[in-house]
């Protein structure tokens, strides 16, 4: 079965929770992904960016790649990998290029499991059919306190075991009277991550993640503005909490010397940063061997089907910016994603939504 066409959509998505984590994020750009084969299946991807900036950059990037996907045999699924990540080379393997390849490879993972009959989920591994999420779409530093009180509360009435908030360009005292507060609202059995977005120093982070030692934090998430592993390492032996991150990360070969520092306790590959579907199970496995668990980064539509495929797969990321693009989005509850039976990753997408938020 051979791809016989590539379409890419690019759509501007106003955001019911905008974020202000050191950085305004008022609208999503996702750009749709669509291959078709000569036997009648559709596979989709996706990557994205954000505030209607820079859509047409990260479009021309992907439609660089058509003349490569179209033709391709989707069953011979590293060669189908090879050439994008050799087509990509010239433009370089971070940013918009590993997002492009990112979303191709995601889309043929969708055909693959269409024309097996089975959920990614199932032919990637299938270790299990449901797979724990933390809420990561509230609690944001813009926040009040009475706000990251009331949101942390609902959370936890709609089902959820874990969720994140946010730290970083605060005085720590006022960090920890935040982080206190939400404590306190959901109670000692519900986890709680702290992601910083690259915004301490090493000692910073050190002095820091000491304290949110005492709140029973269940990670601390990408405390450093510095992406050198060396600097992870430092803050992850001086910690008894977990240190999580690796989302800014491109392929296993980023994350070699992330596992050669022995940086982080908690893996996050993002699947249109590390390259699709293929390169995110390369890192799981090789995180495997060094005994570590792998979280994923958004995309839970996608990702639920990675971490449900193998055995250090820990949780995922729930972050519901466009959810509505389909017709049955991913079913939450009790704080799981059940993995559908569809094949596929079992997304499909409404047609009217899509033509409704579609960039002129």
């Amino acid at each position: 079965m051979k791809v016989t066409d590539m379409i890419s959509t690019p759509l501007s998505v106003p955001l019911k929770w905008p974020s202000r984590n050191g950085f305004a994020i008022e609208r999503a750009n996702p750009v749709i992904v669509q291959l078709f084969t000569d036997e009648g299946l559709e596979g989709i991807g996706l990557a994205f960016t954000f505030n209607d900036q820079r859509v047409k950059s990260l479009k021309a990037c992907i439609d660089d790649l058509k003349e490569t996907v179209v033709g391709q045999d989707i069953f011979r699924w590293a060669e189908a990998w090879q050439k994008l990540w050799t087509d990509t080379r010239w433009m370089g393997h971070q940013g918009y290029p590993i997002y492009a390849l990112s979303a191709i490879d995601t889309a043929l993972w969708d055909l693959r499991a269409k024309a097996a009959g089975l959920p990614v989920a199932r032919l990637l591994g299938g270790y299990r059919d449901e797979v724990p999420v933390y809420a990561s779409h509230l609690l944001f530093r813009n926040w009040s306190i009475d706000e990251l009180q009331k949101d942390a509360a609902s959370l936890v009435k709609q089902g959820f075991r874990a969720m994140k908030m946010n730290m970083g360009h605060k005085p720590f005292q006022v960090e920890l009277e935040r982080l206190k507060a939400v404590r306190e609202v959901v109670g000692d059995n519900i986890d709680i991550m702290v992601d910083v977005n690259w915004a301490w120093t090493v000692p910073q982070a050190i002095q820091m993640g000491r304290e949110l030692e005492k709140y029973d934090v269940y990670w601390l998430e990408d405390p450093l503005a510095s992406n050198d592993p060396a600097d992870w390492a430092l803050v992850t032996n001086a910690l008894g909490l977990r240190v999580a991150g690796g989302e800014t990360l491109s392929s296993k070969y980023d994350f070699r010397r992330g596992f050669e520092n022995k940086a982080l306790d908690v893996l996050m590959p993002d699947l249109q940063r590390v390259g699709g579907v293929t390169e995110w199970m390369k890192v799981a496995a090789i995180a495997e061997a060094w005994n570590l668990p792998v979280a994923s980064h958004v995309f839970h539509e996608f990702s639920a089907h990675m971490v449900a495929a193998i055995p250090n797969g820990l949780i995922v990321e729930y972050m519901p910016w466009w959810e509505f693009l389909y017709k049955e989005p991913p079913l939450l509850k009790d704080g799981c994603i059940k993995i559908s039976n569809k094949p596929g990753f079992g997304l499909e997408l409404d047609p009217d939504i899509i033509k409704k938020h579609a960039m002129k």
